[in-house]
């Protein structure tokens, strides 16, 4: 499978999760995804591999999962929903010895340079104020987690997100989850080139799926969130 990093003079700056860069000709880099030690030894892949590879491009069983009455999912979409931005947790604190385990979920923003324009920043919080436990945690990898989202209201906060022109995509999971760049905001050409670059690496290597329009926007198709991937190209976003 190949990605393509574009020239600087074809981006289209839109915002991230929907951008829709046009290719130059003369300046396209092909990034060539290497096999995995499992494909090249022959051997059989191991249980969270063989569940990525046979959940449709990273829709099932979350698409499923969703839809039920459950406080929690399953191991599968546990492993699943990794890719989609979230990771199923237990509040601790909130429950006592031999009780059912608290089930809340962490959704974590993928911000590629540390890109937080000011509405966004006032939509997390509107979020985390409303659907989480108020409040908002800055990452090493300049990026903002929320935390103690209920399963009920995940579809909700993603979709808010999504809409307003963010993304948790990508943003946890064995892959790469954030483009990290430096955060002085100086206009010199040099740190405008690394910003700019910085969103531009982060578009190549995030999961390209019509799942998290799937699960999330009820189908809709906007930018990248509306892409297929050949199922013979999946295996780069797995454990290499």
């Amino acid at each position: 499978m190949s990605g393509a990093f574009v020239s600087l003079s074809t981006w289209t700056g839109a915002p991230m999760g929907r951008r829709k860069p046009e290719l130059s000709r003369r300046r396209v880099v092909t990034a060539v995804m290497t096999p995995t030690q499992a494909e090249k030894a022959g051997k059989k892949l191991n249980k969270v591999e063989y569940t990525k590879e046979n959940s449709d491009q990273l829709l099932h069983p979350v698409q499923e999962e969703m839809l039920n009455d459950e406080i929690f999912v399953t191991e599968s979409a546990y492993q699943i929903l990794k890719f989609h931005g979230t990771y199923q947790q237990d509040d601790r604190e909130k429950r006592k010895a031999g009780e059912q385990k608290k089930y809340q979920f962490m959704l974590r923003l993928k911000m590629p340079g540390g890109e937080m324009p000011a509405n966004m920043y006032r939509l997390l919080e509107d979020l985390s104020e409303n659907y989480g436990n108020h409040t908002l945690r800055a990452t090493t990898r300049s990026a903002f987690q929320m935390h103690g989202v209920l399963k009920d209201n995940l579809k909700t906060v993603f979709n808010k997100i999504m809409n307003a022109g963010g993304s948790c995509i990508g943003a946890c999971g064995d892959l790469n989850r954030n483009i990290v760049a430096t955060p002085a905001q100086f206009t010199s050409k040099p740190y405008q080139y690394v910003r700019q670059y910085s969103a531009m690496i982060a578009e190549v290597f995030a999961p390209q799926s019509a799942a998290f329009a799937e699960v999330w926007l009820d189908g809709e198709k906007a930018g990248t969130y509306g892409l297929r991937e050949p199922a013979s190209g999946f295996f780069w976003c797995m454990a290499q």
